[in-house]
């Protein structure tokens, strides 16, 4: 295919030269003349020992199909080559390897199957899209609806994308964008709609807004809303099944690219679905029916797992300092305001329970003690702890130094020194979290401590501890664990250590009589919710003085607060290049999704633009479900129809009984059905406890009570049922609602079948 096109692009470099001008647009002559250059080829270059390209067969197909359309510039293709070719600019640096000599890529899935007739200049600013797939084609783009979810850098890129193709133009077209996020300063080196007035802005106004200067025909719809299970009834079964033609992906994190595709899948939505990891990027195409879904994808490989003693006792490099600060984050400021359910699990932390809601008004001074306590406990106590446990010259049990290889002998940090920046940063990003977390301030996302406050000023904390010194320490009878079997150990012992059992059954006997009023005291505790790129919530600051004076205790090279920041938010740069490439490669088949394209037309894609690796292939068909044993079951377990797909449902019809309900089931797949239950059955969390494995039916039920409730309810309308049973807790009011069901046939094989969707509205 390469030798191909580089013929092809030989000719075009012929045609051009001798013309003046590119092959005019579906004109046969010129084609002709472009395939005979080609086939001739170029002529061998005196000089050089090279034998020029020739082929024994040319794609005449081929050749003539490109060269109809050669003198068109199709946007989403100068998308993807910018981006490419902005990459090997970059590449004159010395990083990632250059192109060497020529790269051919071709996209012919995405032309019209038959030459359109409607392809006259209308004079205008889509007259590249109306000549290549002609008018109506254009007319059928401006008036699709899709659903951009996201409006970071992919966000941006999509929408400019949008305004140039004429996506959502017509009086039917629109494009519903949401985004829950505000824009920081450290979005604006690659979401290129952004400016710095925008900064704190909500990213999709500031973008529509942006987008809107470039085209002001566009139909645009702005939310601020996440797209999750919490806003359903934003995003609502009238939304998905009127608003939305196709979905298009623009985040970045995988929780929520799940709940999207599931959306999708439900609602038989296409959806388009590109990442970016540096200079790679991907492209996924989800077809109703005919292709696998998201989650139905590779999954990514596990993250390294640093051992919990060389966090905890071990440190040898910088990456184990902030992992371990990262950690301090979630067990300081997180956790214990946030789930109280996991503190019954250590007295330790009950300890801190207790602490923390008998705690009278708490004033700002006390965070900054809470601070130096926190100080003192992790940079001085803990490390005198395991010198003591652990002397310079201590030896193994084999006689080898213990402080050898990765071991690092460490320093402890006697007193806080205000002049040196970890240590102040340390005391005062602590004391500023615990204001939040106890409700002295308002959270970060809703408001932050200006520059200018003394709760920012050095002074306001060096004061505090010149008039508060730190107590001096006591070793104790502690022994540290070695290595990750040992702390194991200590763990299991300590689950049985009767001095510790009737500590836990005191301090929650005492948590268990609290008044209302401390317990309504307690209600103001904020936990934190760690978020990178917001510079002004200490939650950066936390992790780059805690990670460096980690560092300083073992002596290891400390790291600059960016370095902190790229490590704890597991950071790999966004690049522009790879933006725009990629929203290029995607928009080229959402022009297929529009056009209606067989499967075998479209290309999911895996690509390197720093190692130049570009793999396009046709989407994986959706995974069918297999006969198998099943454990519960203790049976073989068959499907019907055989080798169903997670996009296949079982529909009955709204307003019927619980025993309709059931015979319709019968009649469209021939089965009856022994279990009928809602997903909420088998959700965990509290909320659900009172619900989790109750059944709306069950043919082979034991007991004579069950029996008796099963065929009282066979009359009682569905929904009534399903909101008795489920104490409310599933939305009936939703005009679709999902049931799982286990099958049979009369001689008692069991049979798995699509979901089975029951209309309620």
């Amino acid at each position: 295919r390469a030798e191909q096109l580089h013929l092809l692009v030989w000719g075009l470099l012929e045609f051009e030269a001798k013309h003046g001008y590119l092959p005019r647009l579906y004109n046969d002559d010129d084609a002709d003349e472009v395939v005979g250059y080609a086939k001739a080829g170029p002529p061998a270059i005196p000089g050089v020992d090279v034998d020029p390209i020739r082929l024994d067969q040319v794609d005449e197909k081929l050749l003539r199909q490109l060269t109809h359309v050669a003198r068109i510039e199709l946007h989403p293709l100068a998308a993807f080559y910018g981006g490419v070719i902005a990459q090997e600019v970059v590449k004159f640096t010395g990083k990632f390897t250059p192109l060497k000599q020529w790269m051919h890529l071709d996209f012919a899935e995405v032309l019209p199957e038959a030459r359109p007739d409607d392809v006259a200049r209308q004079n205008s600013r889509y007259d590249h899209i109306i000549q290549l797939f002609g008018l109506s084609f254009h007319h059928q783009l401006a008036n699709v609806r899709t659903f951009l979810v996201g409006c970071g850098a992919l966000g941006c890129e999509y929408l400019k994308n949008f305004a140039m193709v004429g996506v959502g133009v017509g009086p039917k077209g629109l494009i519903t964008v949401t985004d829950n996020d505000r824009i920081e300063v450290s979005n604006l080196n690659r979401q290129f709609l952004f400016r710095e007035h925008n900064v704190g802005q909500p990213k999709s106004v500031a973008a529509t807004a942006a987008v809107r200067r470039m085209n002001d025909a566009l139909n645009v719809l702005t939310l601020e809303h996440l797209v999750a299970p919490t806003t359903e009834h934003v995003f609502h079964d009238t939304f998905w099944s009127n608003d939305v033609d196709f979905v298009t992906n623009a985040l970045d994190n995988i929780k929520a690219r799940l709940y999207v595709d599931s959306k999708c899948v439900f609602y038989k939505k296409p959806l388009l679905e590109s990442g970016t990891l540096g200079t790679k990027c991907n492209v996924q195409v989800v077809l109703p029916y005919k292709t696998a879904s998201y989650a139905d994808g590779p999954k990514d490989a596990p993250d390294d797992n640093i051992p919990m003693c060389t966090l905890r006792n071990f440190p040898s490099l910088i990456e184990h300092c902030i992992e371990w600060a990262r950690a301090q984050f979630e067990d300081v400021f997180v956790v214990p305001f946030s789930d109280v359910a996991k503190f019954a699990s250590d007295p330790s932390t009950v300890r801190a329970l207790h602490a923390l809601v008998t705690k009278p008004q708490v004033e700002f001074e006390d965070c900054i003690a809470l601070a130096q306590t926190l100080f003192t406990s992790l940079f001085r106590d803990r490390i005198l702890q395991l010198i003591h446990n652990f002397p310079e010259d201590h030896q193994t049990k084999t006689g080898e130094k213990f402080w050898s290889g990765a071991k690092r002998f460490p320093q402890a940090a006697t007193a806080v020194d205000f002049g040196n920046v970890y240590h102040a940063d340390f005391i005062r990003s602590v004391a500023n979290l615990y204001a939040v977390n106890f409700g002295l301030q308002p959270p970060p996302e809703d408001e932050v401590v200006p520059e200018s406050s003394y709760l920012r000023q050095v002074d306001t904390f060096a004061a505090f501890g010149e008039a508060h010194p730190l107590a001096p320490w006591v070793p104790s009878s502690e022994t540290i664990a070695e290595n990750d079997e040992a702390l194991k150990k200590q763990q299991e012992e300590r689950a049985t250590n009767a001095d510790d059992v009737g500590e836990l059954e005191r301090l929650l006997n005492e948590l268990g009589a609290l008044t209302a009023g401390q317990l309504a005291a307690a209600g103001r505790y904020v936990a934190a919710d760690f978020e990178k790129d917001n510079d002004l919530n200490f939650h950066i600051d936390f992790i780059a003085a805690a990670a460096n004076l980690r560092a300083w205790n073992y002596r290891i090279k400390q790291v600059s607060r960016h370095k902190c920041k790229m490590i704890a938010g597991k950071i790999i740069p966004a690049i522009a290049t790879t933006t725009a490439s990629v929203t290029g490669l995607a928009m080229i088949e959402l022009l297929k999704i529009v056009q209606g394209k067989s499967l075998d037309q479209f290309k999911d894609s895996s690509n390197s633009l720093g190692l130049n690796m570009y793999l396009l292939q046709e989407p994986a068909e959706p995974e069918k479900a297999k006969d198998e044993y099943d454990m519960i079951e203790m049976s073989e377990v068959k499907c019907k129809p055989a080798g169903f797909t997670k996009w296949d449902t079982t529909l009955v019809t709204p307003g019927v009984t619980l025993a309709a309900f059931l015979d319709q089931v019968q009649t469209q797949v021939g089965l009856n059905v022994n279990l009928l239950f809602h997903p909420v059955a088998e959700l965990g969390g509290d909320e659900y406890a009172a619900v989790r494995g109750l059944m709306l039916y069950d043919r082979t039920a034991f007991s004579a009570s069950l029996k008796a409730l099963y065929k009282q309810k066979l009359d009682v309308p569905l929904r009534e049922w399903v909101e008795e049973r489920y104490q409310r807790l599933v939305d009936c009011d939703r005009p679709f609602v999902e049931f799982q069901t286990s099958c049979s046939d009369d001689d008692d094989v069991v049979y798995k079948i699509p979901t089975v969707v029951c209309r309620f509205v």
